[in-house]
């Protein structure tokens, strides 16, 4: 017969670290996936407009550069990587704005705009 001290000991321990650490991980597999989900409903929405578009022989007015981009942009986030990719874009957002940030927390284009504006 279990003791209540050993079916805690058994269920592991719960901290927040621990509980914020597998939701990054869970969550980050489910926005992978979603991602993915997106990308190809974004690929079949192109094979469906460009398919159409053939076989209307120029009857249906089809925009060619959408459905190409479509194709695109639904592959890359069709694939293993699509979410890694959409992280490298957001994480160039996040350089930009720590390089524009000074020690002390401030922006520079604060620092700046007392020099341009407030003359």
């Amino acid at each position: 017969m279990m003791l209540l001290n050993e079916v805690v000991f058994l269920a592991g321990d719960w901290d927040l670290g621990s509980f914020l650490g597998n939701s990054k991980t869970t969550l980050t597999k489910w926005a992978g996936l979603a991602v993915a989900l997106i990308g190809v409903i974004c690929v079949f929405i192109a094979i469906w407009q460009i398919a159409s578009g053939l076989m209307s022989h120029g009857k249906k007015q089809t925009n060619w550069a959408i459905s190409i981009i479509l194709l695109i942009v639904g592959g890359v986030l069709s694939g293993t990587e699509g979410f890694k990719f959409v992280q490298g874009i957001a994480g160039g957002g996040q350089k930009t704005i720590s390089d524009l940030g000074v020690p002390g927390g401030a922006i520079m284009l604060f620092e700046y705009s007392k020099f341009y504006f407030f003359k």
